[in-house]
């Protein structure tokens, strides 16, 4: 019997491989994740893009803590399901545990830093050449807004593996393996990022377009989702702090 094309570049590309469940439920399985995990954060983010005076209102609350972390262990229960209930492990979507990891974390807290800073610094002179003056970002907090509590610390530890391992290491391995180019995966998954982030404005959002951007193409090309966590964590862990001091 002759080997599928599809199998075949996506082995000789280092790529998870479409062995196991067939096609369309896999393609199935990746839709219900997404919508499961990311439809109720991306229309409270729009929600709260056009009713900026409500949002701070909300997520200063300990209640709005717990519902974000309800919702995000949730997701990652039905991400475990899909991978399970299709024999799969975690180290397909880039788990794979090593000691370079904090240092390679550590370059990538350093590089997407970077990148939003120079990026964001471009467009506001840009804008300062065109209007004469520099765009104000939005005054936002999100969930760390409650201040430090139990519930913001755990929150603050399950975020980064929420966010990563279903927007990056999950979406970005399906899209590949599913026959889709490495840079149609990394513009999908910074795209998705973003939908849920777009509450934070213009200036905001600009800055973490490139540091997702540099998440993406990370992944991409090393395939380990930990030390992106790393990084991801030290951005909410430093967002929680500046919220208190």
């Amino acid at each position: 019997m002759a080997e599928s094309p599809v199998l075949a570049s996506t082995e000789a590309a280092g790529l998870p491989s479409l062995a196991g469940p067939p096609r369309r439920r896999r393609i199935v399985a990746l839709g219900l994740v997404l919508s499961v995990s990311l439809t109720h954060f991306i229309v409270a983010a729009f929600y709260y893009l056009f009713h900026p005076e409500r949002s701070l209102d909300r997520y200063r609350t300990q209640f709005g803590v717990v519902g974000a972390l309800i919702a995000e262990l949730t997701s990652l229960l039905v991400l475990w399901f899909v991978l399970t209930e299709h024999k799969r492990t975690w180290r397909e979507i880039g788990w794979q545990p090593r000691w370079m990891d904090i240092p390679h974390g550590i370059v990538l807290i350093l590089a997407s830093g970077g990148a939003a800073r120079l990026v964001t610094l471009f467009f506001q002179a840009s804008f300062l050449r065109y209007t004469g003056h520099y765009l104000q970002p939005r005054t936002v907090h999100g969930v760390t807004g409650a201040g430090i509590s139990v519930f913001t610390i755990v929150f603050v530890f399950v975020n980064p593996l929420f966010e990563e391992l279903i927007v990056r290491g999950y979406a970005m391995s399906e899209l590949t393996a599913l026959g889709s180019s490495r840079n149609f995966a990394i513009f999908v998954s910074v795209l998705l990022q973003m939908s849920y982030h777009v509450y934070q404005g213009l200036v905001r959002g600009i800055g973490l377009t490139a540091a997702f951007l540099v998440f993406s193409i990370y992944f991409s090309r090393e395939r380990r989702i930990i030390p992106i966590v790393v990084a991801h964590f030290w951005s909410d862990v430093a967002a929680l702090i500046r919220t208190v001091f």
